[in-house]
């Protein structure tokens, strides 16, 4: 067998394996938080694509949208759909980092380290199994390495079809995530390194560009026009306002804590975020500095004996400083600096950190300028010792990657609220008037209110009759997914009534009940038993909120949604001829009514 091939043997069984591993890791986990979120946009706007568009916390992703509603409509809340996509994706980078490598470098046992470390690092793990991130990340990668990969064959051969190519890649990728357009930047500054030449930077442009000038047209008019569109609909990416910069706390958390240990296997240990699937790097100051030594002694290496190697950290110091200012701007501005230790915001640096590799230690095939050997390295010429160095790293990573999921995987509170409640729903043959309200933690946060509300979250279940005013009874979900009778938890209630046993008379004039206080802010619910000579129309007003329905002759309960504030309720609108007795008005918020009788007893 040549080297070649043992090579591509080689390569192939570790994307095999890597495959195998994410698909476990994928497999195992559910629908989170901006999944549903995405699924009830385009359920609950429709399918314009200005819905689609729409930015969503500065994210512009229409064709993330359009798939999020295809999978749910073709197979809704089976998670096997976009599981299988997502594993699909990761082979389809994988194939396309080793597609890369093969066009940048050839077939040399040298590329098989940059594709290890960019299988197994845990910089890209949650970005690629988590639906909402992954969505945005697989797209990413692929059109960094096949458009790369395209735009390196347009340097060495000056066919524009190739550029077009790279162009098509790069725009596929935008239509899933907006900083897909970075990759116009590694474009050039693989054009400005390696096919160029020059001692000035300025001397180095003309000579990058020069014979080039279409594909330049091509990349910088795509890339303007979809800048243009962003800021057009992409500038609401602040959830809040900013409270500060944390920018020093920032970048030690997301360089230190997270990306450089994350380069050599790290970070080992995690920090689950109470609550949620999620888990932040911590690695742990002893961690931290003994990668940082490691990684400077590989740098100085590499630096050591090949010439021209360094340029390549150009790469993932791009993405890098970017990912930095975005989270500095968009979260750690509200939340703070923690958040910098979610590999999320910087899951793209694998696949940059793993290109440099490959061009720090091997030339790039024709390049004006590439890495070449200086001297004999203890370290770079000795394959052994490579594969052992690359083994420990693999082996750490797997660790890491191990420890991650053990969270991931144990985290099914949302799965287990729908495998409750979708059983319950379907089962039933007619609607069920129920109360909206919002759904427990485990399913989605409230930051994007209204979209956390049962009624949004939902999307399909049109058996749920979400309303405002029901008579009798009106059904609630609870944190468990069950659905039973709602009752209202007595925080205010009416005023005794002037009409002895019939306490307060509604007949054709509307009647006001003032009650033993003021309720204020929203989510309030009204509970009117009454005794009716017939049925009638009636109105029923408390606050700003008034609600048309009916009351039935006999004793019953009318259950409606207050406004945002309120002291009194008013009732009227009844037909000639009938009336109507209440001594018992509540106002309070809705629940379970199991819950507010286990709280009584």
């Amino acid at each position: 067998m040549s080297r070649e091939r043992r090579v591509l043997v080689a390569a192939l069984a570790l994307i095999a394996v890597h495959a195998a591993y994410r698909a476990w890791a994928t497999y195992g986990g559910w629908f989170h938080i901006d999944d549903f979120n995405f699924i009830s946009r385009m359920f609950h706007e429709g399918l314009s694509p200005a819905v689609a568009a729409r930015s969503y916390y500065g994210h512009v992703m229409p064709a993330a949208m359009y798939l999020s509603w295809l999978n749910q409509a073709l197979a809704p809340w089976n998670f096997w759909v976009p599981a299988t996509e997502l594993v699909a994706l990761q082979v389809l980078c994988d194939l396309g980092l080793l597609y890369l490598l093969r066009v940048m470098f050839g077939l040399r046992p040298g590329i098989l380290p940059p594709l290890a470390l960019f299988l197994a690092s845990v910089i890209s793990l949650e970005g690629s199994i988590w639906w909402a991130a992954a969505v945005n990340l697989l797209p990413l990668q692929a059109a960094l390495f096949f458009g790369l990969a395209a735009h390196v064959t347009y340097l060495r051969t000056r066919r524009l079809r190739h550029a077009v190519a790279a162009n098509a890649w790069i725009a596929a990728g935008i239509a899933f995530n907006e900083k897909t357009a970075l990759v116009y930047g590694v474009l050039g500054i693989v054009t400005l390194c390696y096919f160029a030449t020059g001692r000035s930077p300025a001397e180095r442009v003309r000579t990058a560009v020069r014979g080039r000038w279409p594909a330049l047209a091509l990349y910088v008019v795509t890339g303007a026009a979809y800048v243009a569109l962003y800021l057009s609909v992409g500038r609401d990416f602040r959830a809040s306002k900013p409270r500060g910069y944390p920018v020093l706390d920032t970048i030690s958390r997301m360089v230190l804590d997270t990306y450089v240990p994350g380069l050599l296997g790290g970070p080992v240990r995690w920090w689950r975020v109470p609550e949620q699937p999620f888990s932040f790097a911590l690695p742990g100051d002893a961690l931290t500095l003994l990668a940082l030594a490691l990684l400077a002694m590989l740098l100085w290496e590499i630096r050591k004996h090949r010439r021209r190697a360094l340029r390549a950290l150009w790469i993932p110091a791009y993405f890098l400083v970017v990912d930095v200012v975005l989270v500095l701007v968009t979260r750690a501005s509200v939340s703070g600096p923690l958040v910098g230790l979610d590999y999320r915001f910087q899951g793209e640096l694998a696949a940059a950190s793993a290109i440099a590799l490959a061009c720090m230690t091997m030339p790039v095939l024709g390049a004006a300028e590439s890495s070449e050997r200086r001297s004999a390295s203890e370290l770079l010429d000795h394959p052994r010792r490579v594969a052992v160095a690359t083994g420990a790293m693999v082996a750490v990573a797997a660790w890491s990657t191990y420890g991650y999921l053990t969270y991931w995987h144990a985290d099914d509170g949302s799965k287990r609220w729908f495998a409750t409640l979708l059983p319950q729903v379907r089962a039933a043959t007619t609607p069920i008037p129920a109360v909206d309200r919002v759904v427990p933690y485990s399913v989605t946060n409230g930051v994007r209110y209204p979209e956390n509300l049962q009624s949004r979250v939902l999307a399909g279940e049109d058996a749920l009759a979400f309303t405002e005013v029901a008579t009798d009874r009106i059904d609630i979900v609870d944190d468990d997914g069950r659905i039973g009778p709602a009752a209202v938890t007595p925080v205010r209630s009416n005023a005794d009534g002037p009409h002895g046993r019939c306490g307060w008379k509604v007949q054709e004039a509307p009647v006001t009940i003032p009650l033993d206080g003021p309720v204020a802010f929203d989510g309030w619910w009204v509970r009117i038993g009454y005794l009716s000579s017939g049925d009638s129309p009636v109105r029923v007003s408390a606050g700003s909120a008034t609600r048309d329905t009916t009351v039935r002759a006999g004793v019953h309960a009318l259950y409606l949604a207050g406004g945002p504030q309120f002291d009194s309720v008013t009732i009227g609108g009844l037909v000639d001829g009938v009336t109507l007795c209440t001594d018992d008005v509540t106002v309070g918020r809705a629940v379970p009514a199991s819950a507010l009788e286990e709280k009584q007893q």
